[in-house]
């Protein structure tokens, strides 16, 4: 084949081969920005803080629900949630998961509460409500690159019918998932262990607190 012949096929083959080659640029930039997204992107953890000691469950006082007693629990938690990634998030949600003693599992949400406080070593010692504002704290739950936000939780669960339908509980405690999720939709977790208190000692750390109504009241009649 004579030269020409070949230059005049160059026009044929080159838009394919441009075309291809725009392809493989735009799946390696493409590859390339989900590099960049994974390794920047906010990376959350939670726990308890002083597991041994904020971690509470107690007895609030029974009310009548369709014309039958029920039985009220309230959890607080001290928790902390800390972004370990590249970029900031914003929380969405955090929610508490209780199971019964018939092993079923129950979502419950976050009840306003009023800002504790402790009287430690002669000062006053106040603390966070996440999410909320409040007179001392403003709620903010953006979490920036390499920060953590923490704050105490209260949720109540309120049950009637047969006892299979109240908390699982071990001796004094009971066992509990606490769940936090962003705007991004990533979730993240961790066991909180929950040890009996009396309601007049809760109420010495939050007073009012026993005056909050949770409007969830989980219902069955099959339990032991």
């Amino acid at each position: 084949m004579k030269l020409p012949d070949l230059l005049a096929l160059v026009p044929r083959f080159a838009s394919p081969v441009l075309q291809l080659s725009g392809l493989i640029l735009s799946i390696v930039n493409g590859l390339m920005l989900l590099r960049f997204y994974l390794r920047d992107r906010a990376r959350l953890t939670v726990h308890p803080i002083h597991p041994d000691i904020y971690q509470w469950w107690f007895n609030l006082p029974a009310r009548e629900f369709e014309g039958r007693p029920t039985r009220r629990y309230g959890f607080v938690t001290y928790v902390a949630i800390q972004n370990s990634g590249l970029r900031k998030t914003q929380l969405t949600s955090w929610r508490l998961f209780i199971r019964s003693r018939l092993g079923k599992s129950h979502e419950l949400r976050p009840i306003s509460m009023p800002e504790p406080s402790a009287n430690i070593g002669g000062h006053v010692k106040l603390y966070p409500v996440l999410g909320q504002r409040g007179p001392h704290f403003d709620g903010d739950t953006l979490v920036d690159a390499g920060c953590s936000t923490s704050g105490m939780v209260y949720y109540i669960y309120e049950c009637y019918g047969g006892t299979g339908w109240d908390p699982g509980a071990a001796g004094q405690q009971i066992n509990a998932t606490f769940q936090v999720s962003d705007g991004f939709r990533r979730k993240a977790k961790c066991t909180i262990r929950f040890t009996r208190k009396t309601l007049e000692e809760v109420k010495a750390f939050a007073p009012g607190i026993d005056m909050i109504d949770g409007k969830q009241v989980e219902t069955g009649e099959s339990g032991a």
